[in-house]
């Protein structure tokens, strides 16, 4: 699938939910909701109830509306990867399970640079837990297509998407 029609719309990757610690939630139902950036200052629970509790699966958290907007590339806010499924699919926090390979960083669009939408995008990992994947070596102007060539990944099968601004 085309990294940039993932992009686009909330009809394509359903099923995963997103918790933030003061208990906003987006899901189905609300997904390219716009909420105050304040609302994602610390990393939020991610759930998958659809996971297989035998696999294992990556997070990746992009800004697509980044300056300078460069099309395919995007500012990396999350890579996490060998995740227990049976943590996505439990009500345990994802925060403390997974290698962080980029650490979260919460939404920060810059002054006049008008809504972000922040994609959150769910991979199965087709090699268990040995998945290791090159860490990218910036956060800005990320190409997800290209990071993903080679990785023994499927999907993504999930994604959710939220907005905000300055």
């Amino acid at each position: 699938t085309e990294v940039k029609s993932l992009l686009e719309g909330c009809d394509r990757l359903t099923g995963l939910n997103i918790t933030t610690v003061g208990g906003t939630m987006v899901n189905d139902h609300n997904c390219d909701v716009v909420l105050p950036k304040q609302v994602f200052m610390e990393e939020p629970l991610f759930q998958y109830s659809l996971a297989d509790s035998k696999k294992f699966y990556t997070l990746i958290m992009v800004d697509p509306d980044a300056p300078p907007q460069i099309d395919g590339e995007f500012y990396l806010h999350m890579v996490k990867s060998n995740i227990p499924g049976l943590a996505l699919k439990a009500k345990e926090s994802s925060k403390t399970v997974g290698i962080d390979y980029r650490g979260y960083k919460p939404p920060m669009p810059p002054r006049g640079s008008g809504q972000h939408r922040y994609v959150i995008l769910l991979y199965e990992q087709a090699d268990g837990n040995s998945f290791l994947p090159s860490v990218p070596s910036t956060r800005h102007r990320f190409s997800l297509a290209k990071w993903l060539v080679g990785k023994n990944i499927c999907g993504p099968i999930a994604g959710m998407e939220f907005k905000t601004e300055y």
